[in-house]
């Protein structure tokens, strides 16, 4: 009996060396995986609030793909990361800085008549960031950042400071998704032409988005950190259904079928491609969030599906669906690899 309790002193005594060990060990705040997390929440979130944009504004002045392109080329940098004590909590704190492109912000600021009226593009981001810990300053956001990492490389943001920024940055691109021809009552005009015409306003005011429209739970809002994110976003602004009219969509042709098809595999391919040339460590560092990913866009493809009229178009919406999300991941994970 007595041996008995001496095993289980022994053993509540080593657990409990072995919290404080934890509790004592200091954060990974300036981990690889950190800046990672932040990087695919900006661009996760300007990705549903672009294709938010462009289902909503009855103009369809602005092509969403061109806005998700243009944040992947965002300069993500977290400067200064350091553990603190917040609350008898330990956290760490970064400086968060997120630099659009010389090139992007000068088209940004050409185009912001045909989506901000008379308002300049520095003066809505000025008016956007009031009241908010952001900063603005020659094409640069800067903020400060609160997260916890743990040693699953999974990070909690404390607030919703990371939300708030991709939001704005958002607001900031949407002017650089113009496309080249834009319709105007009812003839194709150059984007030229259109800022000419639009003195004063006279295309009216595009659609206001709300944060619930645009990512309902973000991993800003949420415990899990990136995890959430890619798991939660089962809104329809993924869907790549065709403008809403009032015929049945018609099946789509054998040959466009097909195309898609062979679409669809050179993706995979090309995915699988650059997955397997990646370095192994950073490959390991990012599994979880591939495999994250790849649910994602399991449940993404499969809700636009579900707005088909016909098996052959289900097919079709998956595909093109699955296509793009491929497409977009294989531009992201080629920033992680050698070549």
């Amino acid at each position: 009996m007595y041996k008995k309790l001496l095993a289980l002193s022994l053993t509540a005594a080593a657990l409990c060396a072995c919290s404080k060990d934890s509790d004592q060990q200091p954060l990974a705040c300036g981990d690889t995986s950190v800046e990672q997390s932040v990087r695919s929440n900006i661009q996760e979130i300007i990705k549903q609030q672009a294709r938010e944009f462009a289902r909503k504004d009855s103009r369809q002045f602005v092509d969403a793909d061109k806005l998700i392109a243009a944040g992947s080329q965002l300069e993500i940098s977290l400067e200064n990361a350091e553990e603190t004590t917040e609350d008898n909590k330990k956290i760490c704190r970064a400086d968060l800085k997120v630099q659009i492109p010389s090139e992007i912000a000068a088209t940004a600021e050409n185009n912001s008549p045909l989506i901000y009226g008379d308002l300049g593009l520095n003066q809505f981001i000025e008016r956007k960031i009031m009241g908010s810990n952001l900063s603005y300053n020659g094409g640069t956001f800067s903020t400060a950042l609160s997260y916890t990492p743990n040693q699953n490389k999974e990070v909690t943001f404390e607030d919703n400071t990371l939300n708030t920024t991709a939001q704005i940055i958002s607001s900031a691109l949407l002017p650089y998704g113009v496309k080249s021809i834009v319709m105007i009552d009812g003839k194709a005009v150059s984007k030229e032409d259109a800022l000419k015409m639009n003195r004063g306003g006279a295309f009216g005011e595009p659609p206001e988005l709300k944060p619930e429209d645009i990512l309902e739970n973000n991993a800003a809002s949420q415990e899990a950190g990136l995890s959430s994110l890619l798991e939660d976003t089962g809104s329809d602004a993924e869907l790549l259904s065709p403008k809403t009219t009032e015929q049945e969509t018609p099946s789509p042709a054998f040959s466009d079928l097909e195309r898609a098809r062979e679409q669809n595999r050179k993706a995979d391919s090309e995915i699988n491609r650059i997955w397997g040339g990646m370095d192994k460590t950073i490959q390991q560092g990012m599994l979880a969030e591939q495999r994250s990913w790849i649910q994602s866009k399991k449940q993404n493809c499969a809700q636009a599906a579900a707005e088909a009229d016909n098996p052959a178009q289900a097919e079709y919406l998956r595909l093109q669906c699955d296509t793009r999300m491929t497409r977009e991941r294989v531009q992201y994970l080629r920033g992680y690899t050698i070549n």
